[in-house]
């Protein structure tokens, strides 16, 4: 009973309440609960349907890639997307074998880290190949760690890929991208939190008497500021514009013959009038002889001249161009 007011503090609340001295819960103001917004239009799954200028770009990087591998390895390097999905950052981690090559890197101006996966398999193809191997040589993978060497050679492929990479995204958004670590372990290369979506594009390598994948993952809050422009529709169709073939096309169209038709006038007669016509007769025209004359292309009119002869020959002084 020692928790129960008496009428004199009950009478004592309220007058409080009613002066203002005492604040009721109702003046309490609600703390505001950070809510952040879900992106509908990227969701999980395939999403060269939602950006298909992403896949223009990786076609981009794919063809960039296969003449620098190429050459930097001495050997036919083929490469195909096996994949382009957007998925939880945590699902991808679980999925990366140990040991993996782990890439971190910058895409600068925009914020946050880019992760290039080469898997090992694919990290042993290269080292065999460098040293003039047919990519074929098995290796154990349990509890192997990377060699110095075999560090050295994969860094620079990945900084090959990514050069490749910045390229592949210039005609849609300038980006210096920038190497800044390898890892090993999943867990030292967590660029997000597991429940981050991230677009994850998967690679199939095929060097030598090997293949492998080759992973890029970005996470979808760091491309979001740019995401209109992954997701215009004709911009792409600017993308690779072959100046010498344009000009030769432009050329051979201006190669192409037109006929051009002068018009001297217009009448109409009947049938019967037709019939009865014979050598001699005078068809009266719609227009007198001082009258300006129509050129047209195609029933098109272009042009309006006046008639005259020029080297022993009829022809037309234009006067003026129709629009």
């Amino acid at each position: 009973m020692a928790n129960v007011l008496s009428q004199d503090e009950v009478d004592s609340l309220l007058q409080g309440i009613d002066k203002g001295k005492v604040k009721a819960e109702a003046d309490i103001p609600e703390r505001e609960e950070l809510v952040k917004p879900y992106d509908f239009v990227i969701g999980e799954g395939s999403i060269h349907l939602k950006m298909p200028h992403l896949r223009i770009i990786n076609q981009r990087l794919v063809d960039f890639l296969r003449t620098s591998l190429s050459l930097i390895t001495r050997s036919t390097v083929d490469i195909d997307i096996s994949s382009t999905e957007a998925i939880k950052f945590g699902e991808f981690a679980r999925s990366i074998p140990i040991p993996t090559s782990l890439n971190i890197f910058k895409m600068e101006p925009l914020r946050g880290f880019g992760l290039l996966v080469v898997e090992a398999p694919l990290v042993f193809a290269f080292v065999d190949t460098f040293f003039g191997g047919k990519g074929g040589s098995k290796v154990k993978l349990e509890e192997r760690s990377f060699t110095t060497i075999e560090l050295k050679i994969i860094e620079k492929i990945v900084k090959i890929t990514l050069h490749d990479f910045e390229q592949a995204w210039s005609d849609i958004h300038k980006l210096k991208v920038v190497f800044t670590r390898s890892e090993m372990d999943p867990q030292f290369a967590a660029i997000v939190t597991p429940n981050d979506t991230v677009i994850v594009i998967r690679f199939i390598v095929d060097i030598a008497n090997a293949s492998g994948f080759m992973t890029l993952c970005m996470p979808y809050s760091t491309i979001e500021p740019i995401g209109e422009k992954l997701r215009s529709k004709f911009h792409g169709e600017k993308l690779d514009v072959d100046q010498a073939w344009t000009r030769y096309i432009e050329k051979k169209i201006k190669e192409l013959p037109i006929n051009l038709v002068c018009t001297l006038g217009v009448t109409k007669i009947t049938g019967r009038e037709l019939l009865e016509m014979k050598v001699g007769d005078v068809i009266k025209l719609d227009q007198k002889v001082s009258d300006p004359l129509i050129m047209s292309i195609d029933g098109i009119p272009k042009f309006r001249g006046y008639p005259g002869t020029s080297n022993k020959r009829k022809a037309i002084r234009i006067s003026e161009r129709l629009q």
